[in-house]
């Protein structure tokens, strides 16, 4: 027997109508793709007092779940403040009324736009529902427009932007919306605020998807045919107050009711890239009261009934319309609806058992299809007759029903946190990403944009090395240094302005190549590579104040290949091979640093590559076996060896004597260094090929050469013997130390050092922990250039009383003028070196050498440009004079004809004068110190006279 209320069974069918899935997924709907059937529209019969219950179950969707709640909206059709339905304006109305008055006051479809407004209120966590389309609609057909039907479209567009700039979601989600979403959408807004035209362009032109979508839907949907209008302002003006005369009722309001349920399809049309459409879990519910037969009401479902039979497309209306007598219909029970509660789709209940009596919403379900495919005029409709008797509970508010109309929570991957985290994480991962592969976005001192010019570094061991041609990279952290390498990238920019305003000039480059970093900063010595960089730019700037065409200009590319050169072979085979495959300007390496097993290798690997490497001061024995294009311009190590053995046999004391009558070889144990390890070979083999007695003193740590007695110190000291260190320049302060220790001024060994301390000596920090009176002896490569003395730094190029080369002047004409551009940078202001260093020189005519050979390849080749066989070939075929000699590789490809000499300082630590006690290459008999040079501290004999 039926129960006496049927609440609970109303409020049961509303759940089932309004949640289209109780337990909603994202994946599972995608993958299964289900097809969703329009709600019916529901009218309930034989309800009296229909405001209060309106009312009731209006409360009852919004107060269930809290900010989670149904999207609503109620309308008493019988209300007196309800206006009717006005789809044809008066036209007495609009002759009459005020000109100025652009827009008519009321609406078309008064019940429309109270369901606009309720489901516009944003108060169920799902979001405002905008509704652009129909809210174009109305606005159209609220238009007075005073022109003809050929002019209107014009007076329409000026109006328009009226419609962009009132702030209704028109103009917020049109264009984007459908795109990416609400946040992009407003952010393209906010950019296309600033371009009024083009924002009215794209929104008027339906051109682009995405961009008009509301103007495109109007020109494809089906009522008042918009395709003879041509164009979408052509079809507004036809919607018009003063141009819709013409235009037939039933089309009007269906376009209208049209444009509302699109707007109610997008935003529950599902999208992945969209959250917000997931999170709607409840369609929206139309609660009409007071429905009377052939009321506007009435009219207003017939018209979606029919939309929905021509259009086939879903909507997710629900409409709960209440009225108090029977429709010309069949209607149902609504006590025969079988338990709806365990469903978890209402399409589900389609293949339930059918129960007895049969459901009325399981018939409808089964035969909507049908209905639908004919077109009948009742197809969506669905009259239940329900007994509401006003005095008999349950009521609507009872506490039972609380939380029936709680819509399902939304899925786990549409919720806002959720989406937070999904987008969150990933730009988390990114930016750690970006951070790690494009370090210069954490601001790291060795990095570089993959974009940037002439840089190509890497981290490596803690170490910046590869290179660079412009200030945006330099290495190392020493401030001359640093300046100095600015300095050099200076003159670089200003070859290639050069080049550009004389492009017949040819712009050659060289890479400078050697250990500009140090992992052990007590081995930290930058002065060396100063010195070098120092040569270079003097070069560039002899090349500027040069205007013919003849003479190249010269650009200096930096490389680092690390501490003591450890990386100089990965440097070669990554970033310096693909600045040599695409630049053909870089015609050769020049520097490289340290003679050890990784720098030969990295000799190889240029050679391979086809590269000319000229190196400043190598000078161990056998690298010229490491690649057929290695040229040396320093003598090699068997030349150093006669050197010192000439110099100990013929050195005379002040009576005329012998002065030495043995040589202690002081030097380092290990065998990866090469320049050590031959020369203390060449050195042991000539002294014992002349019968020159000799002794070897060796140690593995630093701390040991204090474990070597001192010579002061000890009982047989004898003063004859000759203390040759053979070691690298950063123990030379150590081994100096310990064997002078106990001497009395004047009083103390005779010290010779290697061409290694020349780093030291020219240097007056490092000199400046040596004892100021201590005299040393020391092998300098470039000799011309270091007895120059303190008058090259001032401009002067002297070379005792005897005349110097052009270039000689040339050199320390420029040099003071680069001393003087290097103060300008910071921590310089009073930077002045002591005098000019063999390293100056050595670079100086290196790269003087290739300028030559360009010069020289011009001849043979032409207008072509330089390349590196060609220079190679020069190099060969000519010897270049320049400052520290001449530099020949005609027979042979180490230098040495080019000078070395045996210079004595007599106070090392206080920046002492060098003078020279003999030099290679000589005539027999003669010291071959220049004249005016020689010291007079001792004298020296050709050794058999």
């Amino acid at each position: 027997m039926p129960e006496a209320n049927d609440v609970g069974k109303l409020l049961e069918l509303l759940r089932a109508l309004e949640i289209p899935d109780t337990r909603p997924r994202v994946l599972r709907t995608l993958w299964r793709g289900r097809r969703t059937v329009p709600r019916p529209i529901v009218e309930l019969v034989g309800v009296h007092g229909h405001p209060a219950l309106v009312a009731e179950l209006y409360t009852w969707l919004s107060e269930s779940g809290g900010r989670r709640a149904t999207p609503r909206a109620k309308v008493d059709l019988r209300a007196p403040d309800l206006a009717p339905t006005a789809l044809t304006p008066d036209p007495q109305a609009l002759a009459n009324g005020p000109q100025a008055e652009q827009e008519i006051p009321g609406h078309c479809l008064p019940i429309i736009q109270q369901l606009v407004a309720g489901f516009a209120a944003d108060d169920t966590a799902m979001g405002a529902i905008k509704f652009p389309r129909y809210r174009t609609a109305d606005w159209l057909t609220r238009q007075r427009v005073t022109s003809d039907e050929a002019e209107a479209p014009d007076e329409l567009r000026r109006r328009l932007p009226k419609l962009l700039r009132s702030g209704s979601p028109t103009s917020r989600s049109d264009t984007a919306e459908g795109v990416a979403g609400d946040t992009i959408s407003r952010v393209v807004f906010g950019v296309l605020a600033l371009w009024p035209v083009l924002r009215l362009w794209l929104w008027v032109s339906g051109r682009i998807p995405g961009m008009s979508k509301v103007t495109r839907w109007f020109l494809h949907q089906r009522y008042l045919a918009p395709e003879l209008s041509g164009s979408f302002l052509g079809f507004a003006s036809r919607l018009t107050a003063s141009h819709r005369v013409d235009e037939n009722e039933e089309q009007v309001a269906k376009l209208l009711i049209h444009a509302f349920l699109e707007d109610l399809r997008d935003a529950y049309r599902r999208r992945i890239w969209r959250p917000s459409s997931w999170r709607r879990t409840a369609y929206p519910v139309a609660l009409l009261g007071g429905l009377s037969e052939g009321g506007d009401g009435a009219r207003i479902l017939t018209w979606i009934n029919e939309i929905r039979n021509e259009t086939g497309i879903f909507d997710p209306l629900v409409v709960l319309a209440l009225r108090e007598e029977g429709p010309p219909r069949e209607v149902a029970e609504l006590s025969d609806i079988s338990d709806l509660r365990p469903l978890r789709t209402l399409e589900s209940l389609a293949e339930q058992p059918t129960p007895q009596p049969p459901d009325p919403l399981q018939t409808w379900l089964r035969e909507i299809d049908n209905r639908r495919t004919h077109r009948q005029a009742d197809a969506w409709f669905l009259p239940l007759r329900a007994l509401l008797p006003a005095d008999t509970p349950p009521r609507v508010s009872d506490s039972r029903f609380r939380g029936m109309a709680l819509p399902p929570a939304p899925p786990l991957a549409a919720r806002s946190w959720f989406v937070g985290l999904c987008v969150l994480i990933p730009v988390v991962l990114a930016v750690a990403a970006a951070l790690t592969y494009f370090p210069p976005l954490r601001g790291a001192p060795c990095s570089h944009w993959p974009w940037t010019d002439g840089v190509s570094v890497s981290l490596r061991d803690g170490e910046c090395v590869g290179y660079s041609d412009n200030a945006a990279q330099t290495f190392a952290d020493d401030p001359e240094l640093s300046a100095m390498q600015r300095e050099v990238f200076r003159l670089n920019a200003a070859a290639e302005d050069a080049r550009r305003s004389n492009p017949n000039r040819p712009l050659i480059s060289l890479v400078y190549f050697a250990g500009l970093s140090y992992v052990d900063t007590n081995v930290k010595y930058p002065h060396a590579q100063v010195e070098e960089l120092a040569g270079l730019a003097v070069q560039q700037r002899r090349a500027l104040l040069a205007a013919d065409e003849s003479e190249p200009l010269l650009r200096i590319v930096i490389a680092n290949g690390g501490s003591d050169m450890r990386h100089a072979r990965w440097v070669v085979d990554n970033p310096l091979r693909a600045l040599i495959a695409d630049d053909p300007s870089v015609l050769g390496v020049v520097g490289i640093d340290r003679s050890t097993d990784e720098t030969r290798t990295a000799i190889t690997r240029l050679g391979e590559l086809g590269v000319p490497a000229v190196a400043t001061t190598l000078s161990a024995d056998g690298l010229d076996q490491a690649s057929p294009l290695y040229f040396q311009a320093a003598p090699s190590n068997t030349v150093q060896a006669k050197l010192v053995a000439d110099y100990a046999q013929g050195a005379r004391d002040t009576t005329g004597g012998p002065a030495y009558d043995k040589v202690a070889i002081y030097h380092p144990e290990g065998d990866e260094d090469l320049y050590v390890t031959t020369l203390v070979e060449d050195v042991r083999a000539e002294l014992a090929e002349r019968g020159v007695a000799q002794e070897s003193l060796s140690w593995r740590e630093q701390q040991q050469l204090y474990r070597f007695p001192a010579p002061c110190e000890s009982a047989g000291f004898d003063r004859r013997t000759l203390l040759f260190f053979a070691g690298r320049n950063d123990d030379f302060a150590t081994f100096a130390k310990s064997v002078s220790r106990g001497c009395l001024s004047g009083g103390g060994p005779a010290i010779l050092g290697n061409d290694a301390v020349t780093r030291l000596i020219t240097d007056q920090k490092a000199t400046a922990a040596l004892p100021s009176n201590l005299t040393v002896r020391y092998v300098a490569k470039a000799s011309p250039v270091m007895l120059g003395g303190a008058d090259c730094v001032r401009g002067v190029g002297k070379l005792g009383n005897q005349p110097v080369p052009f270039e000689h002047e040339q050199l320390c004409a420029e040099l003071a003028g680069l001393i003087e551009d290097l103060r300008v940078y910071p921590g310089l202001a009073n930077y002045q070196p002591t005098w000019a260093g063999d390293r100056t020189g050595l670079a100086f005519d290196v790269s003087g050498l290739f300028v030559q050979a360009v010069r020289s390849s011009r001849g043979v080749l032409g207008d072509q440009p330089p390349n590196r066989t060609a220079i190679a070939v020069q190099l060969r075929e000519s010897d270049y004079r320049g400052v520290t000699g001449t530099l020949a590789f005609a027979t042979k490809r180490v230098a040495d004809t080019s000078s070395i000499a045996v210079l004595v300082t007599t106070a090392v630590g206080a920046g002492g004068p060098q003078r020279c006690l003999l030099m290679m290459p000589r005539k027999p008999g003669q010291d071959g110190c220049p004249a005016g040079t020689k010291s007079d501290l001792e004298g020296w004999t050709e050794p058999g006279r």
